[in-house]
């Protein structure tokens, strides 16, 4: 058996930190044949360290989908925005009131003269969000020549918009020049896209066909709208208590919140056949 779960309100608590109580639990699970996958919009260099360092997970879903990490071995998938297309987003992206994140290979990059509390305060980023994006944003001097780099390779944007108005025009625009790619969102302000056909949902069909799983024995768990593809391409589906309501309208069924050591819950649920 696989869990699939999510990172932030899902398997990290609401202070974005991994509990020691769940990495146990994954231990315990893996000794017992269940196997964690993490499934995330995070880039690679975002996840936490000690789920990095687990030997207890082998594999990472990251960026959305857009790149597969398998340990021991590393980048098994990755599938980046064109250039072309990646610098005509951006131009869009431009015309609006944005806080702009790249996420080339593996490296969430921002622009510099953001990247402060002014910048956090502007344009509404979560204040719960802020320790981690402190901790793994790489300020950057000058993203237009990332983006004119000949071997840019860019996993997916994450955008913060400071007007919801400007959020949803841009969103229109994008998917009517750009019509093939996947534009999902995790925070009450943001937009997170991708190349065309990679989100969390293919991104799980991927490291199935890689890895040899069967389907039918992944179970994932998620909590926000960018889970929805995930939740689409499984078969067994579980909502955190604290997931949008979207999410819980397809899920199998709701269980513990983020802050209650949701893989201490998973242990439980299986050792009494309700999950099998």
């Amino acid at each position: 058996m696989i869990i699939a779960t999510d990172l932030d309100g899902t398997l990290l608590s609401s202070s974005t930190k991994i509990s020691r109580e769940n990495l146990d639990s994954i231990k315990r699970l893996y000794e017992n044949g269940v196997h964690t996958v993490i499934a995330t919009g995070r880039t690679f260099f975002e996840i936490p360290e000690e789920l990095l360092e687990c030997e207890y997970i082998d594999y990472i879903i990251y960026s959305n989908g857009a790149a597969i990490y398998k340990r021991g071995s590393g980048v098994v998938f990755s599938n980046y925005i064109a250039p072309d297309t990646a610098r005509g987003v951006y131009r869009i992206l431009n015309t609006a009131q944005t806080f702009i994140e790249l996420y080339v290979n593996g490296i969430p990059l921002v622009d510099a003269k953001q990247f402060d509390e002014n910048g956090f305060a502007y344009y509404r980023i979560d204040p719960a969000f802020l320790p981690e994006m402190r901790r793994s944003r790489k300020a950057v001097k000058d993203p237009d020549s990332i983006l004119s780099h000949p071997d840019l390779k860019l996993e997916m944007f994450d955008v913060f918009f400071r007007d919801m108005a400007e959020r949803e025009e841009c969103k229109r625009r994008i998917r009517a020049r750009f019509p093939h790619l996947e534009i999902t969102t995790s925070m009450r302000n943001n937009l997170e896209i991708m190349n065309g056909g990679i989100n969390k949902g293919t991104g799980l069909l991927t490291l199935c066909k890689i890895a040899g799983i069967d389907l039918n024995g992944v179970l994932v768990i998620g909590d926000s709208k960018n889970d929805l593809s995930l939740f689409r391409a499984a078969k067994h589906r579980l909502a955190v208590s604290n997931a949008c309501a979207e999410l819980k309208e397809i899920s199998d069924g709701v269980i513990c919140s983020n802050d209650e050591n949701i893989m201490c819950c998973m242990e439980n649920l299986i050792r009494k056949n309700v999950v099998v």
